[in-house]
Order: C-alpha cells, then sequence, then structure tokens
C-alpha cells in the first residue's frame, strides 16, 4: 500500500476510534439516529467504491446488492423467528426500522465486515466465517451495552447469548460463499484488492475503541487484536 494511502487510513482509523470513544462517553440518543446511520454509510464507502473499481461498476453494484438483500433477509428472519441468533430486536438508533424488523443500514454495516474477513482470511470460505465470529466478539457487546439491539434472554457474553455466535458462523460461512460465487476469484486475487478490509477496519476501530472505553476489557482485547493483525498483513504484505 502507497504511503499516502497509509496515512490516510491510519487518520481514518484514528478518527473512527476517537467516534467511538464519544459514543462510550455519550451514547446516542434516539432522535440521533440519523447521524449514526451517516457514519455507517461514511464507514462502507472505501470498500464498497473498491469493489466497483476492482469489479467494474456494474458488476460491483450488482455483487454489493446481492450480498445487502442477504444481509436484509437473514436479518428479518432473525428478528422475527429467533434463527439464527436467537430472539433479538433492534433498537431506534441506527436508522428507521424496515419491516417492522431490522433498519435500513444493516446492508452498509454487515457487508463491510464480510468483506474484510473475505480479505482477510484470503479468499477462504471457512476461514471468512470464522473470523466474522471473531469481530462479533466485538461488535456485539458495545452494540447491546449502547442499545443499538438487545437479545430477549441476555446472555453470557456480555449479555449476548452463545447462539448468536453460533449463527454468525453460519451466516458468515455462507455469505462468504456468496460472495465468492459472485466474484469467482481466487483468494490471491482477493487478496490483492487492499481497498476490500478499510470499511471492515474503520468498524473494527470504532468498536474496539466503544468496548475499551465502556470497560468491556475481552471484546476490546479481540477488536485490538484482529486490527494489529489486519493492519500488519495491509500495510507489510508479503512480497511474493
Amino acid at each position: 500500500m502507497h504511503s499516502t494511502r497509509q496515512r490516510l487510513l491510519l487518520s481514518a482509523l484514528l478518527f473512527a476510534a476517537i467516534s467511538g470513544f464519544f459514543v462510550a462517553r455519550f451514547p446516542v440518543r434516539p432522535e440521533l439516529a440519523v447521524v449514526s446511520a451517516i457514519f455507517v454509510l461514511i464507514f462502507a464507502a472505501p470498500s464498497f467504491l473498491g469493489v466497483c473499481r476492482w469489479l467494474g461498476w456494474k458488476r460491483g453494484v450488482l455483487a454489493l446488492t446481492a450480498l445487502g438483500l442477504y444481509a436484509m433477509v437473514l436479518e428479518t428472519v432473525a428478528v422475527k423467528t429467533g434463527v439464527p441468533y436467537g430472539r433479538f430486536s433492534y433498537g431506534p438508533k441506527i436508522g428507521t426500522i424496515l419491516f417492522d424488523a431490522v433498519p435500513w443500514t444493516v446492508p452498509f454495516s454487515w457487508t463491510p465486515l464480510l468483506l474484510w474477513a473475505w480479505w482477510l482470511g484470503r479468499g477462504r470460505i471457512w476461514a471468512a466465517g470464522l473470523l466474522l465470529v471473531l469481530a462479533d466478539l466485538t461488535l456485539d457487546p458495545g452494540a447491546v451495552a449502547q442499545g443499538f439491539w438487545r437479545y430477549a434472554a441476555g446472555g453470557v457474553y456480555y449479555d449476548v447469548p452463545i447462539t448468536n455466535f453460533l449463527g454468525w458462523i453460519f451466516s458468515g460461512t455462507l455469505g462468504a460463499a456468496i460472495a465468492s460465487g459472485l466474484v469467482s476469484s481466487p483468494g490471491r486475487e482477493v487478496v490483492t484488492v487492499d481497498t476490500l478490509p478499510v470499511s471492515g477496519l474503520l468498524s473494527l476501530a470504532f468498536w474496539t475503541s466503544v468496548t475499551f472505553f465502556m470497560g468491556l476489557w475481552i471484546p476490546a482485547l479481540v477488536g485490538a487484536s484482529l486490527l494489529i493483525t489486519s493492519l500488519y498483513l495491509l500495510l507489510w504484505p508479503k512480497k511474493s
């Protein structure tokens, strides 16, 4: 990655971490949900643009649309039935709720994490699924603590049930399989697209900061480990 782009990435990650600090100290009020939605869109932009430049605009938009629809359908089913994550519901803090189930921002928050995991997993579907579960060990506790969503019966891991993480293995692996099918690209080519993980890294930086400043130490440690590993591979790739 070019040195100028490295500086831009590190600056963006710092901005995301600072934003996480303020959210941890001054939780988002429901009437400011539009601000949360704007941040979701801003964070999603780098990887979404990267996909379109990589695949071409037509194919890129189609791929992102397919992944976004997958996320919306899956989350709607999950809210309505409890499968595969367990019974949960979204709060009013991250955008208007559609279908009496999920906020419209879901495709813009979930897809970047999938692209990050797919890139870090070197295009391997099973690895992307496992990496998404690890990311959720940071994301879910922070989001629950902030009231973005809640589980009806709570859970043993910072009020998040184990069923949620089992569900993420299923949804993440299937999502990575869909992404691979849409792109039909070998893992080596996925790795060369260094814009793919950027939006997911911004999300990780934000939630790692939120959990750290809320004193949720295990989620913060997991998030920091994922960030450090990803940045090492992104900024200092091995020469082939």
